[in-house]
């Protein structure tokens, strides 16, 4: 009875264990960077030209200094940012794997990205973020 119970006890555990979704990047900041263009300056992480800080609070939202509280989802190889207002929203799917820098965590290309506006007129927020990312150069996540 005692190697039963020890048995279903030890299952459980593994179970549960295997079936919760941890999140790496909860409690993580990282500058987001695009690489240098320059192969000589691919090894200095301040030659790296940042696009944003990201912190991730919980298992779905993110802070930026300067685009404000968004969410994410972390999916496989893919991260989605979302950031949206009363009048426009952002979402940036980033594929990422491990960086081989010892400076940054992951590396990364931008997949797809999709940027709305109701009113044009009125004053944008992540606009200036959504034209400057660029999918044909790669990021590194730099750890802070």
């Amino acid at each position: 009875m005692n190697k039963w119970f020890a048995f279903l006890l030890l299952s459980s555990v593994l179970l549960l264990s295997a079936c919760s979704d941890t999140n790496d990047l909860v409690g993580k900041t990282f500058d987001v960077a695009y690489v240098p263009v320059l192969e000589e300056d691919t090894d200095s992480p301040d030659r790296y030209s940042s696009i944003l800080t990201l912190e991730f609070l919980n298992e779905n939202t993110i802070t930026s200094p300067v685009y404000g509280e968004g969410t994410y989802e972390l999916t496989d190889d893919n991260l989605v940012l979302y950031y949206e207002n009363e009048n426009e929203s952002l979402e940036i799917t980033i594929g990422v794997a491990e960086s081989d820098k010892d400076f940054s965590e992951y590396y990364a290309l931008i997949n797809d990205l999709d940027y709305q506006i109701t009113d044009s007129d009125k004053i944008s927020h992540f606009q200036n973020l959504a034209f400057k990312l660029d999918k044909e150069r790669p990021i590194e996540f730099i750890k802070d």
